[in-house]
């Protein structure tokens, strides 16, 4: 029997992940992306590849890929990634995680992870899908400039506006804007400022106000996305995330933010954070007014449930919803996908979103291995961090 033909809407990490494994086991494969070229649209900051993530990307992925570690937005710096959690009230401790023999983890950035995963993969660029259209055991893409593809499946991985889930919904939109408020702004740090960063936390770190009622909390999430190839250059964002109790109820609604000019985005920042300490606050600060991002946008959430997915051959994974061979238990094992991709997602979205609706009652920390105890940040200087050839 022929293997199906996959079609895989969305270049993203979910769809090239997908069509890496399908290339690994010899199953053909087309990946479509709406996009005109790869380098048509920014991809986003960096990523963390935890646990099963992790070792999915480290040991099941084709070998010709070369090791994941390549995509560390740490490099050219051999330093392991390292995530911190700061009280304000107590601003010289933290707790948080360092990769260690115990714990494997990579902080990759996202540009250097799709180039990766693109290894070996034609993508067909400029295809917007406009509707799908299935017919006994065939599901055919129509996409935007007149053209159209047929296979055995079709996988939707192209994010949370997906036109695929809204096919298999039959048009029903299940995106829910979160209410959350936030704001974006990105600077390259040197030198000493630069040095500063890295002493708070080698990829990212989060600051809270722990007295603060959970309607009122504010959350700075600052994070190096990649490093100048000489290592004495750091290239960092932050985003300033907040309890909106006016966010819009409605898809399609607008925030304020979405509307406000980079010097309003700016002043509000700096005045949600002026109670913070210097260094904690330091990207806030240092960001020109210029740097940060207009127009915003909304923080979107998409709830799923097992029974909203019927067991055919068309599918969501990624962004899209929060494997494929033929077979007489085709239901079975569609409904089975189902089932395990929506309780994933659920648990890492409510990871995720308990952090700011409320203070992490679903987001667990565990102290530094080599500072326990909760001892004070080691100061980090250039001079001595190593650069890997």
């Amino acid at each position: 029997m022929a293997s199906p033909h996959v079609l895989i809407i969305g270049a993203g990490m979910s769809g090239l992940t997908l069509a890496q494994q399908l290339r690994k086991n010899g199953i053909p494969f087309t990946v479509f992306e709406r996009d005109a070229h790869r380098d048509a649209r920014g991809q986003g900051w960096a990523l963390s590849l935890f646990g099963e993530a992790y070792g999915l990307m480290k040991t099941l992925m084709p070998a010709d890929l070369g090791p994941v570690e390549q995509t560390s937005h740490l490099l050219p710096l051999n330093l392991p990634p390292q995530f911190s959690f700061y009280d304000i009230t107590r601003p010289e401790f933290r707790v948080g995680v360092i990769a260690d023999d115990d714990l494997k983890v990579v902080r990759a950035n996202r540009r250097r992870m799709r180039d990766w995963l693109e290894q070996g993969i034609d993508v067909q660029f400029n295809k917007r899908l406009v509707r799908v259209e299935e017919y006994g055991d065939k599901v055919t893409a129509h996409f935007e400039d007149g053209t159209s593809a047929t296979g055995d499946f079709l996988v939707g991985a192209e994010g949370t506006r997906s036109v695929v889930r809204k096919h298999i919904l039959k048009g029903q939109d299940v995106m829910r804007p979160l209410p959350i408020g936030s704001i974006f702004g990105e600077i390259e740090l040197s030198g000493d400022d630069f040095s500063q960063q890295l002493t708070l936390s080698h990829s990212n770190y989060i600051v809270m106000d722990p007295r603060l009622a959970t309607e009122e909390q504010t959350a700075i999430f600052c994070a190096l996305n990649r490093v100048s190839p000489d290592g004495k250059t750091g290239y960092y964002y932050f985003i300033l995330l907040w309890v909106d109790q006016d966010a819009p109820k409605h898809a399609g609604e607008k925030r304020w933010t979405e509307l406000a000019s980079q010097e309003q985005l700016a002043a509000y920042a700096r005045e949600k954070t002026k109670g913070y300490p210097d260094k904690l606050r330091a990207l806030v600060d240092k960001i020109p007014t210029e740097r940060y991002n207009t127009p915003g946008f909304q923080l979107q959430g998409v709830d799923l449930d097992p029974e909203q997915l019927p067991a055919g051959r068309v599918l969501l994974i990624g962004d899209a919803a929060h494997s494929m061979a033929p077979c007489e238990g085709l239901k079975d094992l569609v409904s089975g996908f189902n089932a395990d991709m929506i309780a994933r997602g659920k648990a890492a979205s409510s990871v995720s979103n308990g952090v700011l609706e409320a203070y992490g009652d679903e987001a667990k920390f565990i102290t530094f291995g080599r500072e326990a105890g909760l001892m004070p940040p080691k100061p980090v200087s250039l001079s001595e961090v190593s650069i890997v050839a």
